[in-house]
């Protein structure tokens, strides 16, 4: 009876330790349309946006979405651009990403953290991230951080 115990808790040790375990999130670079175009302050655009965000995947896409003072020739075999709108209580310094790579499922985790300021303004922002063309299947899911 103890051998067949130890038996059942050995295959469950060595089916319970899978590769996933040792696997760990990759942070993936990403850019900006005033990194990488010469684009100002598209914070402040003022953008119809349906949903939470959009991706868009090609130039037809982008040129609808009227940003102003922004109109580049966007590398969309290269990239694609995460674009929303954010509702803030108080006034915003900046905004800083981080793209992630999920180890388990390839998906990708844009993390957008608002700094904020004391300025009683409570704008709607506009933020938006180049990430590295999305493949098939590959979901990019959003979190928001203010600080």
């Amino acid at each position: 009876m103890k051998n067949k115990f130890l038996f059942i808790l050995l295959l469950f040790l060595i089916f319970a330790c899978s590769e996933d375990d040792n696997c760990s999130n990759n942070e993936l670079n990403l850019t900006s349309l005033e990194n990488e175009y010469g684009c100002i302050n598209t914070k402040n655009s003022n953008v119809e946006i349906s949903e939470d965000y959009e991706i868009i995947r090609n130039q037809i896409d982008f040129e609808a979405l009227n940003l102003e003072n922004c109109n580049p020739e966007i590398d969309f075999s290269k990239y694609d651009l995460i674009i929303g709108k954010y509702q803030l209580t108080r006034g915003n310094n900046s905004i800083d990403y981080e793209l992630v790579e999920n180890c388990q499922n390839n998906n990708l985790i844009l993390k957008i953290t608002f700094d904020q300021n004391e300025a009683t303004v409570a704008p709607n922002v506009t933020y938006h991230a180049l990430i590295p063309k999305l493949k098939n299947e590959q979901s990019v899911s959003i979190e928001f951080a203010v600080q």
